[in-house]
């Protein structure tokens, strides 16, 4: 059964290598020599044509070096990919505490050899290599950064029970086991599958009870296997944000550093727990976790931080070391002499560069699913579609991520790419979710993320329908694609279709505004002019205009203003569509009142100075502004937008010879608002 499936694996590799090597010299040898008998007849009595000669000498020549060619291109390109400098020696602040380890550990299992050589290796592996002369243990350093050395003795111990005991034509049955999980999830028969999987079962059950019985327990063991098999899809997702994806030649110095603060910081074992619970679930071999459940393994355990890592000092040469094998292999490329870069030197024009790039790496994966081209919004209505998220092939559907849904991972490009565009920026290059705007203030992308599609999934029906769903959706893909204020066409336009619902839209006028009038009486001079700030149906402006105001009301949407004018025929409303930030040159103070309801909050951070002082500049010597927007504490996360403002944003509105005549802070259950007054001084 072995020789039939892969009898090469019986051999170890530098034989396998040799053995090729001495093949294609004595194939080259013998195609020289036939080739040497077929031209000799040819000199043969000759002597008088020394021409003959020559040519078949260097014919002889010729096939010797294409020979020489042949025998090198093999040992070039089959050369075993084992370098001394991918498994460096182990040298760190504390590296008796590792050889003890492996002391104590080697005399658990009954090693019968010198101890073997401790050397760091780039990936989440512990291995064990036995020689005549001892062996090697090769320690991978993410799992130095992630597993207390109580839980590394424990894998330790495991590694060495199966390259002490397990004879190697039995480890070759758990390779060829592996190989075949690989054939199964791609569909592919295999007419000795139950064999495999019933042995593999059998040598890995009985190297667990054998652990088991040596640590203190299978529970002590299963605990130990399950944190290394987060740490191992921790570092993979680590490896393909960071080294993988980047479009820009350069390879980080410090992903090892960078990725022992995410476990140690940033919770990221806790955050990917329940996608690796998944995975194993879902995607996982029967037999597989048929054996891990056998020793006690159970999904939506708590996963314990780490506080103290078997690893706390990796000298920098040693990371970058490890870092370039990481490089080469992603990348395939032998050259591996691109520019070294710690994460934190890496500038925000770099890092919107990626996000860009992964915006077009999910876009061109949308292609195939919606068809060759698409708008911003049907990757945002993907998001929503569970069935057909799952028929996108990008990296993040191979990866296990900590995001908690798959939507999330559709919506964070666009919200980085947005959101970055608009000036926001993260202070720390390992959490790179937390951004800060030109302002202060601060967005956790991934809640952001998790509140929109949560908020996409609660709609379909429209009498269900929440009516901030529509505003934020539109609002994410217009700063995704740059446009601060396109997004309100775009929602007007969908609510006159019937494809969205404008959230703002109550109807009748706003409460508060109706509070505040009925305390107010108009100004007492011939037809004072009102003029209310992003109108949208109108409601506001006709109860602003039957108090007895002259009554201007413009949006930047065309639909807005065209809606507006179909509800109140006869008006006697201006209706007019116009931008904020290019607003006509005779508005400047030229009204007695100016109303301003939750237009400053719709538009990013970066662009409310400029709103306010342009709205500010509409009142007229003696007039009044009012301001209405839901409100929030400084340093509050901003949330999805519409964004709530601070005291200090309403307190801005004084601005240009405005001064401020009441801030009424207004609270209630689940909410919070603003309602303020500034006055221009007459002149």
């Amino acid at each position: 059964m072995r020789l039939l499936l892969e009898p090469s694996s019986l051999l170890p590799s530098w034989v396998r290598y040799a053995l090729g090597v001495i093949l294609v010299a004595a194939a080259g040898g013998g195609a020289v020599w036939l080739l040497a008998r077929t031209l000799q007849p040819w000199g043969v009595g000759e002597e008088q044509s020394g021409g003959i000669v020559v040519f078949t000498n260097v014919v002889k020549l010729l096939a010797l070096l294409v020979m020489c060619w042949a025998v090198l291109a093999y040992a070039v390109h089959n050369r075993p990919t084992r370098f001394r400098w991918r498994n460096p020696r182990l040298r760190t602040a504390d590296p008796d505490g590792l050889r003890a380890l492996v002391a104590e550990a080697a005399e658990l299992v009954g090693w019968d050899r010198p101890l073997p050589v401790i050397r760091l290796s780039a990936w989440p592996k512990v291995i064990v290599i036995r020689r005549f002369h001892g062996g090697v243990v090769k320690f991978g350093v993410p799992l130095l950064l992630g597993l207390s050395k109580e839980e590394l003795r424990v894998i330790l111990v495991r590694e060495l029970i199966l390259s002490h005991r397990v004879p190697r034509r039995l480890m070759s049955v758990l390779g060829l086991n592996s190989e075949d999980l690989e054939r199964a999830a791609r569909g592919e028969r295999f007419r000795w599958r139950p064999w495999l999987r019933a042995h593999a079962y059998r040598m890995r059950r009985d190297l667990w009870e054998d652990t088991g019985e040596m640590v203190g327990g299978a529970q002590i063991l299963e605990r130990a296997t399950w944190r290394e098999n987060l740490i191992i899809h921790a570092f993979v997702w680590h490896l393909r944000r960071h080294v993988h994806t980047m479009p820009f030649p350069t390879y980080f110095t410090d992903v090892y550093r960078s990725f022992g603060r995410l476990l140690a910081e940033d919770d990221l074992l806790a955050r990917i727990a329940p996608n690796v619970d998944s995975y194993w679930i879902e995607e996982i071999d029967a037999h597989e976790r048929r054996l891990t459940e056998e020793f006690g393994w159970k999904p939506g355990r708590p996963v314990d931080p780490v506080t103290d890592p078997a690893l706390t000092d990796l000298p920098a040469k040693v990371e970058r070391r490890l870092g370039r094998v990481l490089l080469r292999y992603y990348t395939n490329d032998r050259n591996t002499a691109r520019r070294s870069l710690p994460l934190a030197e890496t500038t925000a024009e770099q890092w919107l560069l990626y996000h860009e790039d992964q915006l077009e790496q999910l876009r061109a994966a949308a292609r195939a699913v919606l068809g060759g081209s698409h708008k911003i919004t049907d990757l945002v209505r993907l998001a929503a579609d569970d069935g057909r998220l799952k028929e996108l092939d990008w990296w993040h559907a191979k990866t296990v991520c900590p995001h908690p849904t798959r939507a999330v991972c559709v919506l964070l490009p666009l919200l980085q790419v947005g959101l970055r565009r608009q000036g926001y920026v993260h202070h720390d290059p390992v959490r790179q979710r937390l951004l800060t705007g030109p302002e202060g203030d601060k967005v956790d992308v991934v809640q952001l993320a998790g509140k929109i599609a949560a908020e996409l999934r609660e709609g379909g029906d429209m009498a269900r329908h929440d009516p901030d769903e529509d505003a934020r959706r539109l609002a994410a893909e217009s700063l995704a694609g740059g446009d601060a204020t396109g997004w309100f066409e775009r929602l007007y336009a969908g609510s006159a279709a019937g494809e969205a619902v404008v959230p703002w839209d109550s109807g009748g006028p706003h409460p508060l505004l109706v509070a505040w009038t009925e305390g107010h009486e108009p100004e007492r001079r011939d037809s004072p002019k009102a003029l209310v700030v992003g109108a949208g149906l109108g409601d506001d402006a006709e109860h602003v205009a039957a108090l007895g105001y002259a009554t201007t009301a413009f949006d930047v949407s065309e639909s807005a203003v065209r809606l507006a004018q179909e509800r109140f025929p006869g008006t006697a409303v201006s209706y007019q569509v116009a931008d904020l930030f290019d607003p006509p040159a005779g508005w400047r103070r030229a009204f007695d009142l100016v109303v301003e309801i939750m237009t400053v909050q719709a538009l990013p951070e970066p662009l409310h100075q400029d709103a306010i002082e342009r709205i500010a500049s509409f009142v007229r010597p003696g007039g009044t502004l009012l301001v209405i927007a839901s409100g929030r504490d400084e340093g509050d996360p901003a949330g999805a937008p519409p964004w709530p403002l601070t005291r200090a944003e309403v307190t801005a509105f004084a601005v240009g010879g405005l001064g401020v005549g009441e801030i009424e802070d207004l609270r209630e259950p689940g909410r919070r608002r603003w309602r303020a007054t500034f006055h221009r001084l007459t002149s």
